[in-house]
């Protein structure tokens, strides 16, 4: 089709209509508002999320690129180092960081499961007793749990860190060593 593209002469452009179009009109409309309220396009966006997640997890992790320990447990910083493909001068700073980060994740994690778990009884003694005191139980334990499990995974981390002993949650509760996590 040839536009006229002069001032104020331009062609409307004409659009083909099939017929009878406006019968189905209202059930796409119907359709398409359904789609919305029930969040269609939300559950679809979650569904392929959680399938991404899958699909990471499915997938293995390449041989050799974590740390490397001895036949005692302890890590064998150069073949470490050599695995990642840097140096172990490089290795030791990239433990020091994480080290740093760890602790304040742990110290961070463990101050804010107290305070939810301040939030908790503070609410629970504010409430009378009823249907409403347990949903709080509900509400904000689940919080406090996580965050202590936060604190504990860090603080293991700090642990593996600071010892250079690639343990288990099991040999990091049962040390001698000091228990709580250190930035330096």
């Amino acid at each position: 089709m040839d536009i006229n593209l002069k001032p104020n002469l331009q062609e409307p452009v004409k659009e083909r209509r099939q017929r009878l179009s406006w019968v189905l009109a209202a059930p796409r409309w119907a359709l398409r508002r359904t789609g919305e309220a029930v969040g269609t396009r939300e559950i679809r966006g979650g569904a392929r999320l959680i399938g991404d997640l899958a699909a990471a997890l499915r997938r293995s992790r390449p041989g050799g690129t974590g740390p490397i320990a001895d036949e005692n447990g302890r890590l064998d910083v150069t073949a470490t180092a050599f695995t990642m493909g840097i140096s172990e001068r490089e290795l030791q700073q990239l433990r020091a960081t994480r080290r740093k980060q760890t602790a304040r994740v742990a110290w961070g994690c463990f101050t804010a499961a107290w305070a939810f778990l301040g939030l908790w009884a503070w609410q629970a003694m504010g409430t009378p007793w009823s249907q409403e005191r347990v949903w709080a139980a509900v509400q904000f334990l689940p919080f406090c749990a996580a965050f202590f499990v936060l604190a504990f995974r860090s603080a293991w981390q700090n642990w593996q860190l600071r010892t250079g002993n690639l343990g288990s949650a099991g040999t990091y509760l049962r040390t001698t060593e000091p228990f709580w996590p250190s930035a330096g």
